[in-house]
């Protein structure tokens, strides 16, 4: 079975094409929390899938980060507004 984690994505990107395009990417895995911030559950092969990703598009100075949260950190997230999830699965 492929173990999905839960990750926050983020990323400091100054081009707004590429930046865009990351996005897009970054949508089909996960939901976007702020501008630069994005929510996700993934396996091994998704974040690998993703890093690549950003290394064929990336300019010099652009930055990626991916932060693994176990589950009693995830319950200790605390959003405002609340946050309202459409068209997410937990898998």
């Amino acid at each position: 079975m492929n173990k999905r984690d839960f990750y926050i994505v983020c990323y400091d990107i100054e081009n707004t094409k590429i930046r865009n395009k990351l996005v897009k990417y970054l949508k089909k895995f996960g939901i976007r929390r702020q501008k630069s911030v994005f929510q996700s559950y993934l396996n091994k092969k998704e974040r690998i899938m993703i890093f690549d990703y950003f290394i064929k598009i990336k300019n010099k100075n652009d930055k990626i980060a991916f932060i693994q949260l176990c589950y009693n950190c995830q319950k200790k997230i605390i959003y405002h507004p609340k946050l309202k999830i459409k068209n997410f699965a937990v898998i």
